[in-house]
């Protein structure tokens, strides 16, 4: 059946293609269909049905692409309104992401394009729909049963090891798909077997850990979350144009997710005032008050309480930060800026960045233009800031036959922003219009909206999972020992972890995710059979509300 959406004619604007070369002043893109028909410099001819977009005094762009969300079934408008037009998804249960990605493509669920790879290949699973094989052969058959049900691209994931990886990126390569890695050492093993880019840069900052002092001072950062930016306080400069020449040579592509950092680096005030004001939206009321929540919780559980005063967004020296919990101070400044240092070496040599911001941790849609606006920081030029969101993005996806670039016969993902983004990155803000597959997208939201193929999980990204508690060392004592000292081991224990003892909290210490310390006060040492639990709670909760961990029993004996 042929096409029967109206030509659409963007004119007047100055055209930004993707592809690097200088802007095209009073450029004329026109669509016809879901393609880009014709791209020229000053007017051109078109039919006369089709609808003109005055674009004087704006620029047109490429549709933008998230590299790196956790799709939910309610993002779609939010993505949409911020000129996201496409999006990768790194982890949801692969059933329901491609339902829902199909969707997307037939019309019936606003949204933009989503590309897909489902749980992925894990070295430790924690989810139904994590595959954890346990040798190569395995992981062959994995990515051959991903490939099968439809998958985009493949994945993996922490603690993989080295010949799993390669035998995951054979069997992708050899059915034309790319392997997406998430590390926790160096990436130069893991890009030699194939891995062909990595989430949040990780394996980088390892490559150039080298000394035994900085692997021990790194080897101190217990918490999972801590792990993403840790490494780059402990980065060692002098291998960086070692890591940097082999990255770009080998054309890995890497996904720094710079919007996790800036918060902590004198962004939060702005950003959590931005989320405050966009999630009260009456019109976004079909977001989940949980959803709503860890965005703005965010800001506490990443980076913990106000201290008063905001540092200023250029800060460098003198203030201390605590990140997930692990005071880092001046250290997470100084990884900031090795990190930045970094990036600025690859974008020069030629290395591919790309732009991801770990949405449904961040708010989505808005998140992707902070992102542009740190790789500018970070010593990016606009113009590569922009093409990480483009043309470097859709060459990830393996997609730049159709996307990334606003070319004659792709496909017509387009929009015009006010101003101009390579005088100031942050006019991509400025949404004036934006076209996918083809139609100019309604950038309202609409209170009415509904999914009808929702997310049949509740796990939220930065949740507060429930601890589980595996043992209570000792597990027993007299009375009138006075006050006792118990640690207890399990999972998912976080700083913010409070021990009860019968439903009351009592003095807890953090040492790690898998133990705590904690305190049982001398009057409470009467004969009896006590209930232990651990709690994680929400940053306004009080300690005693919120769910917790199963019970153990904590036996204090008669002394007789």
């Amino acid at each position: 059946m042929p096409n029967q959406k109206t030509p659409i004619a963007i004119q007047g604007g100055r055209l930004i293609d993707g592809n690097g070369g200088r802007a095209v002043d009073n450029a004329t893109v026109l669509i016809e269909g879901n393609r880009i028909r014709r791209v020229a410099a000053g007017k051109i001819e078109f039919p006369r049905e089709t609808r003109v977009i005055d674009a004087a005094g704006k620029t047109i762009l490429p549709g933008l692409i998230d590299n790196h969300v956790h799709y939910r079934d309610f993002y779609g408008e939010l993505f949409l309104a911020h000129g996201v037009t496409t999006v990768r998804d790194l982890g949801n249960p692969l059933d329901w992401i491609l339902a829902q990605r199909d969707a997307v493509n037939l019309g019936k669920v606003v949204g933009p394009r989503i590309f897909c790879t489902g749980g992925g290949i894990y070295g430790r699973g924690w989810l139904a729909h994590h595959v954890v094989p346990a040798n190569a052969e395995e992981a062959k058959k994995a990515v051959q049963r991903f490939i099968e049900q439809g998958v985009d691209y493949a994945k993996i994931h922490l603690g993989v090891p080295v010949e799993i990886a390669r035998s995951a990126a054979e069997e992708a390569h050899r059915a034309g798909l790319k392997l997406s890695g998430h590390l926790e050492s160096s990436i130069i093993p893991y890009a030699e077997a194939g891995v062909d880019g990595v989430e949040h840069a990780t394996g980088c900052a390892d490559a150039t850990i080298r000394s035994e002092e900085a692997k021990k001072n790194f080897a101190s950062i217990k918490l999972f979350l801590a792990k993403f930016l840790a490494p780059w306080s402990y980065a060692e400069e002098k291998y960086f144009p070692e890591v940097v020449e082999f990255l770009a040579r080998k054309g890995t592509f890497i996904e720094p997710t710079l919007v996790l950092w800036g918060a902590a680096l004198g962004m939060r005030d702005q950003w959590e005032k931005e989320d405050y004001e966009l999630v009260k939206d009456p019109n976004l009321s079909y977001i989940p008050e949980n959803e709503r929540l860890i965005w703005l919780e965010h800001y506490y559980l990443a980076y913990g309480p106000r201290s008063g005063k905001e540092p200023e967004p250029d800060i460098t020296i003198g203030t201390r930060y605590s990140i997930f919990g692990i005071h880092l101070g001046d250290e997470l400044v100084e990884g900031r800026r090795r990190f930045e240092k970094f990036l600025s070496m690859l974008a020069q040599a030629g290395g591919n960045i790309v732009a991801g911001t770990d949405a449904s941790g961040v708010v989505p849609g808005i998140s992707l233009h902070r992102e542009l606006e740190m790789l500018v920081k970070a010593g990016l030029t606009p113009m590569r800031a922009i093409q990480a969101a483009t043309r470097v993005g859709a060459e990830y996806l393996g997609k730049l036959q159709d996307l990334g670039t606003v070319e004659e016969g792709k496909l017509a993902d387009v929009i015009v922003v006010e101003g101009d983004p390579l005088a100031d990155i942050r006019n991509t803000r400025r949404i004036a219009s934006v076209i996918k597959d083809g139609a100019i997208v309604d950038r309202s939201y609409h209170a009415s909206l509904s999914n009808p193929i929702p997310r049949p999980y509740t796990q939220g990204f930065y949740g507060y999972p429930l601890p589980k508690l595996d043992s209570v060392m000792p597990a027993a004592a007299f009375e009138g020992e006075g006050e006792k000292r118990l640690v207890l081991k399990g999972k998912d224990f976080f700083p913010t972890s409070v021990a009860r003892l019968d439903g009351r909290p009592i003095l807890t210490e953090f040492a790690s995710q898998q133990e705590l310390r904690a305190t049982i006060p001398a009057h409470l040492m009467r004969p009896g059979v006590l209930r232990i639990t651990v709690m994680n709670p929400r940053p306004w909760e009080i300690p005693d509300l919120g769910g917790a961990s199963n019970a153990l029993a904590f036996i204090v004996r008669f002394n007789g």
